[in-house]
């Protein structure tokens, strides 16, 4: 027993210092490993050459596309504008069709799209014309003259015109072209 006793102290006694030399040698080569060289100029100027460039990119990047937004909602905005005029008069045209109710009238400068309304109070015209290129709706008494001064701008156009086939009605303006379908001209009320 005293024989490996001392095999055993023999070895844990000669472990220790191999344990120790190794950390000492690793310690070395780390202290030799900073301090041998020192980064050229290139390299310490590298990231920060880099950063600026990413960072040049993402601004760019983010400009085009501000400004690709911009002009889509832009023509979006253009484009239901001008569809909402000739909506507009559409809209007017199908609420109020009834037999008789969408007849041709004489404007300032043209013909005139007339829609009439009988109310209990009487007869009124939505009239809807072009008058120094605007398109314009009034609401008058039936037989009155017109007058473009109380009328509504509807859109800015050059053209403003309309036509009746087989109980479709078709509105031409600059913005486009509309077709109703008539009831009262299919039969219907």
């Amino acid at each position: 027993m005293s024989s490996m006793n001392a095999n055993n102290a023999g070895i844990s006694g000669s472990a220790a210092p191999r344990d120790a030399d190794r950390v000492n040698a690793l310690v070395n080569v780390a202290r030799v490993e900073l301090s041998d060289e020192k980064p050229s100029s290139v390299a310490r100027i590298f990231p920060g050459v880099f950063l600026a460039v990413l960072f040049g990119l993402l601004l760019i990047a983010l400009v085009f596309g501000v400004r690709t937004y911009s002009s889509v909602a832009g023509r979006q905005e253009s484009a239901n504008a001008n569809r909402e005029s000739l909506e507009l008069i559409a809209n007017s045209v199908r609420a109020n069709d009834a037999s008789g109710s969408i007849a041709a009238g004489t404007g300032p400068e043209g013909r005139s799209l007339v829609v009439i309304q009988k109310l209990d109070s009487g007869i009124y015209e939505i009239r809807t014309y072009l008058y120094q290129g605007k398109i314009l709706q009034e609401y008058a008494l039936q037989g009155s003259p017109y007058s473009p001064g109380t009328a509504i701008v509807l859109a800015e156009s050059d053209t403003f015109s309309y036509s009746f086939s087989n109980g479709l009605l078709c509105l031409t303006t600059d913005q486009g072209a509309c077709e109703v379908a008539l009831r009262n001209m299919q039969g219907g009320e």
